[in-house]
This record gives C-alpha cells, sequence and structure tokens, in this order.
C-alpha cells in the first residue's frame, strides 16, 4: 500500500466511524499503488476494490463515480505537497534566505512528482481544469495567502511591489512548473525544463525580495 498519509477528506465529509475512515484510506490506497505502475485509463472500480479486498459496493458508497474518487487523491496529494512546502517556508533556521527557501521549495515539488508516481497521472487529468490562483475558494489559495501576508509585513525584504498580485503571480508560475514536470516521460526529459522554470521564477522573484 501507499504511504501516502491523509488529511480530512476534501471533496466531500470525512466519515465518522474509524472503521470507515479507514476503508476510504483503503480505497485511496489501493487506486495510488495502481497508478504508481499502471496506466491511468485501464483502472476502474472493479480492479480497485480487488487491490483493496473490499466490495465495489464500498467504494460507490463514498465515491458516487470514478472520477470523485480520482478527484478525492489528487486534492490529497496536492496538500500533502502545500504542506510541506509551508514547512520549508517555516524554517528560516535552515533557509536563512529566501533564495535558499526558493531552492529547496522547487527541489520538494520535483522530488515529490517523482517519488509520487500515481500523482503524476492525477495531475495531467486534472491540470487542465485547474482554476486559476484569483479564484477564492481554489486548491492553491492558502498558499497565496499566505505569501501575500508575508510579503505584506515585509517578509524576505519584499518591496516595490504588491503582495497581492505579486504572490498570485508567483504560484501561477510554480504551477505552470509542476504542470510542465507532469507532461515529461521521466526525470532526465524534466530536469532541464525545472532549470529554466527555476530561472525565471528566481529572477521574477528577485525584482521584490531582498537578501538578508
Amino acid at each position: 500500500m501507499s504511504e501516502l498519509s491523509f488529511s480530512p477528506l476534501r471533496s466531500r465529509d470525512t466519515p465518522k466511524q474509524e472503521r470507515a475512515i479507514r476503508r476510504v484510506h483503503d480505497i485511496l490506497r489501493a487506486t495510488a499503488d495502481y497508478l504508481a505502475t499502471d496506466k491511468l485509463q485501464d483502472l476502474s472500480t472493479t480492479v480497485i476494490a480487488k487491490r483493496a479486498g473490499i466490495p465495489v459496493s464500498s467504494i460507490y458508497r463514498y465515491f458516487p463515480t470514478l472520477d470523485d474518487l480520482l478527484r478525492e487523491l489528487y486534492l490529497q496529494s496536492a496538500n500533502e505537497l502545500r504542506e510541506a512546502l509551508f514547512a520549508i517556508f517555516a524554517d528560516e533556521q535552515t533557509y536563512p534566505g529566501w533564495r535558499d527557501r526558493l531552492g529547496a521549495i522547487l527541489s520538494k515539488q520535483r522530488k515529490y512528482i517523482a517519488r509520487h508516481p500515481y500523482y503524476r497521472p492525477l495531475l495531467m487529468r486534472f491540470m487542465a481544469n485547474r482554476e486559476t490562483v484569483a479564484v477564492e475558494d481554489d486548491d492553491h489559495e492558502e498558499l497565496v495567502v499566505f505569501l501575500r501576508a508575508r510579503w505584506a509585513q515585509g517578509g524576505d525584504g519584499f518591496h516595490g511591489g504588491d503582495p497581492a498580485v505579486v504572490a498570485n503571480t508567483t504560484v501561477q508560475i510554480a504551477l505552470a512548473m509542476e504542470d510542465l514536470i507532469a507532461t515529461q516521460p521521466d526525470r532526465d526529459t524534466s530536469r532541464p525544463y525545472s532549470a529554466e522554470l527555476s530561472t525565471l521564477l528566481e529572477a521574477y522573484l528577485a525584482h521584490y525580495l531582498t537578501d538578508d
């Protein structure tokens, strides 16, 4: 089973009973394990049920459609990655300068996609329908809010711009990087694109952030 850690469900109410929560997690893990090695287009609730050792009806109890299940797994994965990025932002002892944090964040993003192979097909499936970060209830809005608040208070030596605009633009560039990496067939082909977008983002932020 996948080592994916779970937060409360992102797309629906989390079950109240512990047994039901474990069942939902088993379904999500079985789906992730399948996507790590097999093609998404061959996935079915029958395959998931067999891997999880449960009846197919148990899947439909929590996820009415296969797309509902895939979206929940995508949101869980995206949330896990965001939590890791927030931890880097907060760790100013390990990463004292904004360039240090930026490098660590982009490295974490790239490695997460490489080490969680089930995330790549999910990202490719949903990124075309992903709302812009300006939408209030977007999955990435909390990251924008965090950066906006940090920079509005002068964090990272912010100066000379609108913190809200710069925060939105920064996250959009990071999302474009994530999407471009996901569409590459392997780590070797994604590396030069990752390097180019890293250069782009660092150059952009250098206009507004200062080194200590």
